[in-house]
């Protein structure tokens, strides 16, 4: 090799060397750009009390949770009331919600990543969540893909579920960049039941309780006290005691399974509803009507009438300086009782599916509130 063949090697090696560094500068340029921005918040300035609307959206459906003069219903549910701290603690979630990892999203793994826009049954769809404000405006939009799951040493041994610690999203317009996050939100889906108020009635303190159907008494049971025995109304039977402490007990916390969205599109059966009405010693009415059974659950139809008593009946023999602090315990009492009664009052609107196991008390008939008669001792 002569000396003007030396340089020219010399000058291609230089530029060989000169394009491999541009490149590697490329794609690290490439790399801090992507991860610049680690630590933003997924929805910037997200203020939660502009909140109004919350839409979901995923491929078994859409559910729209609103904020009214009220506070939270689901529209889906004909404006029932929806569960405040289980929104609350998804707008929290949502507000301090930060990325992780932001990579550039190529079409060919939107599928793999669940980050298709949601259609039905589409695989590989996400899950869109709107935030909106009392105008409709916008104030964050993601679409949500597939959970980051970590295996756990247990959950390898045992082979149980994996635990999701974060998930891959997209923000509202911007469709090319994938975002990672270190919360799995798996309480964002589009199923109207597990938003709802679940509370549904507390008679409590009941002093009888009847059971009727077309009219025509099924049985009645009443007290004397709420620490005296029950008897059979009319008779001089006594009905067993744990039975008829579970009809008190059932009707002392009764919870709904879901709100039928249109009951005249259903066949509730409530037009032939057994009726069950129980009256207190605070002077209220709860009335139930149980109609045709749904798979573990019945159609029930709910009311609630009456005022809580205004004066209280002192007790024998109570001494003066206790009769204050009873009137003040009394008083504070009834006025919690107001405002229990005011809400249950407005759940005449609605019907509703209850649990099977929790009102088959209330279900039984004359006979099955009984004594189980003993059989006879075998001989021998």
């Amino acid at each position: 090799m002569n000396r003007r063949q030396f340089f020219i090697a010399l000058a291609v090696l230089a530029i060989l060397a000169a394009a491999g560094a541009a490149v590697v500068l490329s794609d690290r340029s490439a790399w801090t750009a992507a991860d610049s921005r680690a630590g933003q918040k997924a929805i910037p300035g997200l203020r939660l009390s502009e909140v109004a609307e919350i839409a979901i959206r995923d491929s078994s459906g859409e559910l729209h949770l609103v904020r009214g003069d009220t506070g939270w219903s689901v529209r889906e549910r004909a404006g029932f009331a929806a569960d405040t701290d289980r929104i609350a603690a998804l707008l929290v979630k949502l507000a301090e919600l930060k990325i992780v990892q932001s990579e550039p999203l190529p079409e060919s793994q939107r599928a793999r990543l669940e980050l298709l826009e949601p259609k039905d049954k589409l695989a590989g769809a996400g899950t869109a969540i709107e935030l909106k404000d009392a105008k409709g405006g916008t104030l964050g939009q993601l679409l949500l893909g597939k959970k980051i799951v970590k295996s756990s040493p247990v959950a390898s041994l045992s082979r149980g579920e994996t635990e999701a610690t974060g998930r891959y999203l997209t923000m509202g317009g911007e469709t090319g960049t994938m975002l990672a996050v270190g919360e799995p939100l798996t309480e964002v889906e589009s199923k109207p039941d597990q938003w709802l108020v679940k509370d549904l009635l507390r008679a409590e303190g009941a002093k009888s309780i009847s059971s009727s159907k077309d009219g025509r008494e099924r049985w009645s049971v009443a007290r004397q006290t709420e620490s005296a025995d029950w008897k059979l109304a009319g008779s001089k039977e006594r009905p067993d005691l744990q039975k008829a402490t579970d009809l008190a007990s059932s009707l002392g916390w009764v919870n709904l399974v879901d709100v039928v969205a249109d009951p005249g599109k259903t066949d509730t059966g409530l037009d032939h509803a057994i009726v069950i009405r129980a009256d207190t010693f605070d002077g209220l009415s709860y009335t139930l009507r149980i109609g045709k059974q749904a798979g573990d659950n019945y159609y029930v139809g709910v009311a609630v009438a009456g005022e809580p008593r205004k004066t209280r009946t002192p007790a024998k023999g109570e001494k003066t300086e206790d009769k204050a602090k009873n009137d003040k315990e009394f008083e504070e009492r009834r006025k919690k009782l107001i405002e229990k009664v005011e809400r249950e009052k407005k759940l005449e609107r609605w019907i509703y599916l209850v649990a099977k196991n929790g009102l088959d008390p209330l279900l039984r008939d004359r006979a099955g509130l009984m004594p189980e008669k003993k059989k006879p001792a075998k001989k021998g």
